[in-house]
């Protein structure tokens, strides 16, 4: 009888929380879009070994040029050469001048490469013209054979350059990657790690070293890599169990640290296991690590739900990072980052209007305290000179079950996720709206990919990601690539295009609306007070065939470009407090009069609550230009007794009593 009456009070708990959670209202429509199904084998690829001609969509703009221009690479044996997230697929050099599209092979090389083979494009004084660029460099076969595959076939890679300090001459450069091979065929799927080293310009003088799969680690698909300014290689996978065929996360990650051997050419891997545990059994989405400029700080993060923390929702991805400060020798405990809860992001809580809330949900309106929200499924992070970590990702509306609900325009944003004390807290910044999240072409399937990119001295950042700006589309099947910067010493963003949130960066371009997949470099190009952001896609006509690279040498943000203040009248980003607002008289008996004064433009709203927090009215005054604005609330209909007007402004807002007679 004990255990039957705990059953039922369970269940009656959890239909409370069910019915507690902010749902969005009938007659709005969305699509509810849950994490991918992890990959074990990929569909049967079909090789075409002819020419992948262009045929794009582009604007009728007269003779002005393209904006940007695009250049062809190497070529892929399927589209899935950028699939799987956002992994380091580019890298700059800004020392060489060099940067380096790696990927899988295809069509065009000598001799003709399986998609098992690995490849490099080379460019070199930036990439600025097709004949700075060798393609098709082939850095690694697969030659242990076995039916049907062969066992050391690679796919996913990841890849960085190796500089020695100091050194100007990229004959004395690598390119070390990263990828997962078919595990010796031990288990059904991926599972082993094959890696390496190629020169960039001896194209002969490689390394190739192989780990199988022994279910002491339990190697998957590495999601993480890169290569520190102390010249220590770090790699991170998610720690998945694949022996059933359905991979189950063991609430860890494997990390690999390599030191370089100047007499092997190559990084001398060490692998162990660092904890990052998850709520329930449903795994961690993605991984990533990145260094500061001098290699001493390193992070990782990793998308999933804390089992020891308290989100609102408990079927949400959010960010758990972890700290070193002794280049990846020790980490610091797990950090979990909320997004939304009485410990969120104030930015992200702060996101939506009133008008815009009441919009999704009605009535009873939530509090932005009870808004679950979650990230994306994949994200990018970088390090800054002073060692604090920047992740950029997609935050969204969480209806729950690791999902998050899409074809809402503007319900899911891009921010960069920052701390300013090495952890201890976190903020926000708003970098541009998203109108749609997923496309689909055939098998393959591609989300918006945000990337992360900081300038060599480690005070800028630059994001880049994938979205589809078409009236009526729901999904991202026509991406462009668009793109935001943030000058973190000026507090500055750059100036979006006129009507966008961020610069489009593939606008009237070759591949305008085909931008897809895109990978851009850890590392811009830096030119005096120019930033050069080096961008590949990949493009393809017929999704089961095979796909060509392209490279953007020339999208760039100078310096007088960072204008837009990531702050409105001196707001403190840890409280979202909006100055200069006044409410008067007070008490009152009829009309109330509010008064504020913005700097900037801003989206206005505010709504009166009674005691129990209850909205008795709310109201949309929409874009307001800068200056001072006044606007009356009509309390002669409002019972007498306390409340409470809050007004906001954008990611701002101010609360104050009011008493009406």
């Amino acid at each position: 009888m004990k255990n039957f009456l705990l059953i039922i009070f369970a269940m009656m708990l959890a239909l409370s929380v069910v019915a507690q959670r902010p749902r969005i209202k009938k007659g709005v429509f969305f699509r509810n879009c849950q994490r991918e199904e992890p990959v074990v084998r990929e569909p049967v690829e079909k090789t075409s070994f002819s020419p992948v001609a262009s045929v794009h969509h582009r604007a009728n703009n007269g003779d002005k040029p393209n904006i940007v221009t695009v250049l062809d690479l190497g070529t892929s044996a399927s589209v899935f050469g950028y699939s799987r997230g956002t992994r380091t697929m580019v890298w700059a050099d800004d020392n060489l001048n060099v940067v380096v599209n790696f990927h899988r092979m295809g069509p065009g090389s000598t001799p003709p490469a399986l998609s098992g083979y690995l490849g490099m494009d080379i460019g070199l004084n930036m990439g600025e013209t097709q004949a700075d660029w060798t393609t098709q460099v082939q850095a690694y076969r697969a030659n242990l054979a076995a039916v049907p595959d062969y066992y050391d076939a690679c796919r996913y890679p990841s890849a960085a350059l190796y500089n020695p300090a100091g050194n100007l001459n990229p004959a004395n450069a690598f390119l070390a990657f990263f990828a997962p091979n078919y595990a010796n065929l031990i288990v059904s799927g991926f599972g082993g790690y094959s890696f390496g080293t190629a020169n960039l310009v001896n194209h002969a003088d490689t390394t190739k070293r192989l780990r199988w799969y022994d279910g002491l680690l339990y190697t998957n698909i590495p999601d993480g890599f890169t290569i520190s300014g102390a010249g220590i290689a770090h790699m991170v996978d998610l720690d998945m169990n694949i022996e059933s065929g359905t991979p189950s996360y063991q609430d860890s990650v494997i990390y690999g640290r390599g030191p370089w051997n100047n007499t092997t050419k190559d990084f001398d891997y060490t692998f162990r296991k660092i904890a990052f545990p998850c709520r329930d059994a449903v795994p961690a989405a993605d991984c990533k690590i990145a260094a500061s400029p001098d290699g001493n700080t390193v992070w990782m993060s990793v998308l999933t739900n804390y089992a020891y923390g308290t989100p609102l929702l408990d079927s949400t991805y959010y960010p758990l990072v972890r700290k070193s400060t002794d280049g990846g020798l020790t980490w610091g405990p797990p950090i979990p980052i909320y997004l939304g809860g009485p410990d969120g992001i104030a930015a992200i809580k702060n996101q939506y209007s009133d008008y815009f809330i009441y919009t999704l949900f009605g009535q009873p309106v939530p509090s932005r305290d009870e808004i679950p929200y979650t990230t994306a499924f994949d994200h990018s992070i970088s390090v800054d000179k002073w060692g604090n970590l920047h992740i950029g990702v997609a935050v969204g509306y969480a209806p729950g079950a690791y999902s998050i609900t899409t074809g809402v325009d503007s319900l899911i944003n891009i921010y960069d996720i920052y701390t300013i004390n090495g952890g201890a807290s976190w903020q926000g910044v708003f970098l541009g709206h998203l109108k749609t999240f997923r496309g689909t072409w055939g098998n393959y399937t591609s989300d918006n990919r945000t990337y992360v990119s900081r300038n060599k001295a480690g005070d800028k950042m630059f994001f880049t990601w994938n979205d589809t700006h078409m009236d009526g589309e729901v999904n991202n099947q026509d991406p462009d690539v668009f793109a935001r910067g943030f000058d973190l010493i000026q507090h500055k963003l750059t100036s979006p295009d006129a009507g966008m949130d961020a610069s489009t960066v593939t606008f009237l371009c070759d591949i305008t609306q085909e931008a897809y997949g895109q990978c851009t470099s850890p590392i811009v190009f830096t030119d005096n007070s120019r930033f050069t952001l080096p961008i590949c896609t990949q493009w393809f006509s017929d999704a089961t065939a095979d796909s060509r690279f392209k490279y953007i040498p020339d999208f760039s943000y100078i310096q007088s470009d960072f204008t837009v203040p990531t702050t409105l009248m001196g707001f403190d980003e840890k409280t979202g407090e909006l100055p200069g607002v006044a409410v008067f008289p007070n008490p009152v008996k009829d009309l109330a009069n509010v008064s504020m004064d913005l700097k900037l433009p801003a989206n206005v709203s505010f709504e009166v609550t009674n005691l129990i927090g209850r909205p008795v009215l709310i109201q949309y005054k929409g874009n307001m230009e800068a200056g001072n604005h006044r606007f009356s609330i009509d309390a002669g209909h409002f019972s007498p007794g306390v409340y409470f007007i809050t007004v906001r402004a954008n990611e701002l807002k101010v609360t104050k009593k009011v008493i009406v007679e």
